[in-house]
This record gives C-alpha cells, sequence and structure tokens, in this order.
C-alpha cells in the first residue's frame, strides 16, 4: 500500500517515494489529530492546504485560481447576508466571532478544492493511503477508549492536580479520577461518523490486493463498533440513515438523489412546523420511550420554534440564543408538567430550527439552495462513487438535524472536512487510468450493484 511514482511527471520531475510516503503521513495525521480531538477541527482545516500546495507549487511553480462554482457563489451571499444580519444579534462581538470563522473555512475550503483538482494522481493516492490509515487508527483507538470507560483519558488527567468530586464531566474517588462522563466523546463520534463512508470510499478506490482489502475493511468496524458502545444517539441514527442511504444507491442512484432532494426541501421547510406540533403533543411526557436529552430537545425545539414568528424574514440574530441564556433566569417558567425550562438553550440543538430561528427565511432559503447543489455536484461524480458520497451527505444532514450547535467552529469546520476528502476521492476517481475510463463509459447508465460489491471485496481497479 505503499504510494508510487507518478509517470505522469516529467521523467526530471517524478514525485520521489521518500515524499509521497511524507504525504500520506501527513494526511494520517491530520485525520487522527481530528478524530481524537475533534476541537482542532478549525486548525486542521487550513493545514489541509499544505501537501497539495506544496506539490502543485513544485510542479508548476504557481498556483492555480479556479472560478468559483455556484456553490460557492451562494456561500458568498451566505457570508454577506450573515454580516448584516449579525448587526442585530443581541451579542454582535459573538456573532461577528463565528460569522468570521464560517467565512474564513469557506475561503479555505475554496482554496483546498481548487489545489485538489491540479493535484497528480499519485499525490491524491499517497493522500487516499494516508487518510485511511488515519481513519482506521484513529478508529481503533477510540473503540478502545469507549469499551474501557475512557481509560488513556483518565490516565492522562491522573497527572493533574487532585479532582474535586464537584468537578464536572469527571467522578472523583479519593482525590482521584473514577470515571469519565460518557458524553466527552461525543464529539469524537461526530467525527467518525462524518468520515466513515468516505474511508469506505478510499478502500474502494484503492488498488491493492484482495486479502489486504479485506483487512481493510474489518477495520472499519472497529469504528462501527465505538459508534454504538458511544452514547451518542446522533451518531447511531447519522450511520444507520447513512447505511439507509448508500443500499438504496445501490438499487437505484435515480431515486436515491430525488428521495434525498425531496428530504432536502422537507426538512428545510417542515421542520419549525413539525417541531412546534410535537411540542404541542407534549412529546417530553414520553418518559416510556424517548431518553430525557430527546425529551428536553423537544422543549427546546417548540419554544425556539414559537420565537420564530418575531422574525420570520431575517431572524434574531447570530448567537441570539446563546445571548439569552447567558443571563441568569430568577423565575424560569417550565414547560407544563416537566421541570424543562422554556428557553432556547444556548443552541437549538438543531442546525435547521437554528438557521430559521437566528437567520430568518432568508438564511433557510441560502441553507435550501447550498444543499441542492452539494446534491447535484454529487451527481455528477462517477455512477459507482455516488452511493459513498450520498450516504456522506446523508449522514452530515441527519448530524445536523439533533446535535451542537450551527455556528461552533469544530462542527463547521468538520463538514467542511468531510468536504475536503470528499473532493479528494472524486478527484482520485476521475483520475484512474484509462482503461477503467474506457469500462465505464462502456458501462450502462445505472451501474449494477453486484459490480461494486465485488470491486469493494477484491483488488483490481474496476469490475
Amino acid at each position: 500500500m505503499c504510494p508510487s511514482e507518478d509517470n505522469s511527471f516529467p521523467r526530471a520531475m517524478r514525485p520521489p517515494t521518500a515524499m509521497l510516503r511524507l504525504t500520506s503521513a501527513w494526511t494520517m495525521f491530520g485525520t487522527i489529530v481530528y478524530l481524537v480531538g475533534p476541537l482542532a477541527a478549525p486548525i486542521v482545516l487550513p493545514l489541509c492546504v499544505v501537501a497539495p500546495a506544496a506539490w502543485h507549487w513544485a510542479s508548476a511553480r504557481r498556483i492555480a485560481v479556479h472560478r468559483p462554482s455556484a456553490i460557492f457563489v451562494v456561500l458568498a451571499l451566505a457570508g454577506l447576508y450573515l454580516l448584516i444580519n449579525g448587526t442585530w444579534s443581541l451579542s454582535p462581538s459573538s456573532a461577528y466571532s463565528e460569522i468570521g470563522c464560517f467565512l474564513g473555512f469557506a475561503a479555505a475550503l475554496y482554496i483546498i478544492l481548487g489545489l485538489l483538482r491540479e493535484t497528480k494522481a499519485p499525490v491524491l493516492r499517497a493522500m487516499a493511503i494516508g487518510f485511511i490509515a488515519g481513519m482506521l487508527l484513529g478508529g481503533a483507538f477510540l473503540c478502545f477508549e469507549a469499551f474501557s470507560q475512557q481509560v488513556v483519558h483518565r490516565l492522562l488527567l491522573s497527572y493533574h492536580a487532585p479532582w474535586d468530586a464537584t468537578a464536572p464531566h469527571v467522578s472523583a474517588q479519593a482525590g482521584a479520577i473514577g470515571s469519565l462522563a460518557p458524553y466527552l466523546l461525543n464529539r469524537n463520534m461526530t467525527a467518525l461518523v462524518l468520515l466513515f463512508w468516505l474511508s469506505a470510499l478510499a478502500i474502494y478506490l484503492l488498488d491493492v490486493p484482495r486479502r489486504r482489502k479485506t483487512l481493510l475493511l474489518l477495520g472499519l468496524g472497529l469504528i462501527v463498533a465505538a459508534i454504538f458502545k458511544s452514547e451518542h444517539g446522533t451518531s447511531k441514527i447519522a450511520l444507520l440513515g447513512a447505511t439507509a442511504s448508500f443500499a438504496l444507491a445501490l438499487l437505484s442512484l435515480g431515486l436515491a438523489r430525488r428521495l434525498m432532494v425531496v428530504g432536502w426541501i422537507a426538512t428545510m421547510l417542515l421542520v419549525v412546523p413539525m417541531a412546534s406540533l410535537a411540542y404541542t403533543k407534549q412529546l417530553y411526557l414520553a418518559t416510556s420511550w424517548l431518553p430525557y436529552s430527546a425529551r428536553h430537545r423537544i422543549v427546546i425545539w417548540g419554544y425556539t420554534s414559537d420565537q420564530i414568528a418575531k422574525a420570520p424574514l431575517l431572524g434574531a440574530g447570530v448567537s441570539t440564543a446563546r445571548a439569552l441564556n447567558d443571563k441568569d433566569d430568577v423565575h424560569p417558567v417550565l414547560a407544563p408538567g416537566s421541570t424543562f425550562r422554556l428557553t432556547t438553550g444556548w443552541h437549538s440543538h438543531n442546525a435547521y430550527l437554528q438557521t430559521w430561528y437566528e437567520t430568518g427565511a432568508v438564511g433557510a432559503l441560502l441553507l435550501l439552495g447550498i444543499g441542492l447543489l452539494v446534491i447535484r455536484a454529487l451527481a455528477g461524480v462517477r455512477a459507482d462513487v455516488q452511493p459513498f458520497l450520498y450516504a456522506t451527505f446523508v449522514s452530515g444532514a441527519l448530524m445536523a438535524g439533533s446535535s451542537f450547535s450551527l455556528w461552533a467552529p469544530w462542527f463547521v469546520a468538520s463538514f467542511c472536512l468531510a468536504a475536503v476528502f470528499a473532493s479528494l476521492l472524486s478527484e482520485l476517481a476521475s483520475r484512474q487510468d484509462h482503461s477503467a475510463d474506457a469500462v465505464a463509459s462502456q458501462a450502462p447508465p445505472h451501474f449494477q450493484s453486484s459490480d461494486l460489491l465485488t470491486r469493494l471485496s477484491a483488488g483490481g481497479r474496476h469490475p
């Protein structure tokens, strides 16, 4: 699985194997850092520029600038609107900090994707190998942590000063760490889910012997085990939903794509009335089948949906929910029949609802457009690659539906990292040898799922 030399370079400029291995190591290290410490995503994302920029500069002695795609045009419009929207936020400083991160991440993504478009196939392959290695090593570590009650984290924390029994997230016993809260791994599980199907795609595209490919696929089982051992219900739902979309895409790409479009539109248009209905029907009292966190979110969603009517077109302003909840509430109002406070919370735990509340119908329309453009872009890649990319899109869409704040820098950067790896692997697929392209061009519009499954479990380039 070692990176090979690139025959597309002039003989005097062929990339040394050592440099390709260094590229793999760089990608592997970045992937592991992100998986183990997702809060580092805002740092890992701009560092993704380093490898493709270095290779491109070495071969062309210049950095190419590409015309922005429709997606980036809409992202630019969204950024412009957010800059205006921040002026009426209850916390302008916090709003502009988050908006600045959004604009910075979008700019970094634009540069990285442009560089990947110019990167040679063996370099892309080296990055893909590093990505696979990082996913397998990072996934194995997180699996061990999930099943061992975070023994490595506890060991590292034990070197700090004695812990107070009242310390958050930590159970202390006689000044020593007894256990860590399981939800501390929630962000890690989010990172695993967002990149899971991309790692499967990387293995699928890799030209390695059948036995080695089988071992790599088995390694993904550790990632699945970690996710289902964790307490993060959203990650489990996202992985299951993505798997269903992958299976559907194997049967019919067209049907899978149409359902994604319908689902995305329905989510954006119906999230507010559905949130209000769930609260009105008092589903937060369903203690027999809903976990505590889900019932609490129903209250947050219901209250937030009611507040949208106060500023339906332009929204309450970015970071307004957090500003409202930073204030002490001496006499909180509770949801009828419960102990849940009627509040928007620090954030809505639903990116779509948070979009409606803080940016209004204008923001929701922009998000709707971005999602539809992404789906259209995914439909333009090689047919046998699309199921993996559709599953990745569904993973992100479901994760955004009941998880972290829309504006959390690490969360936004995580989606950008998923886009980086998706672009990397799509470019690698498009650069496969001419014989594979010839076979693909002769294939029927709806490829056979058995072909994809055969290649996923066997060596070789194309079935």
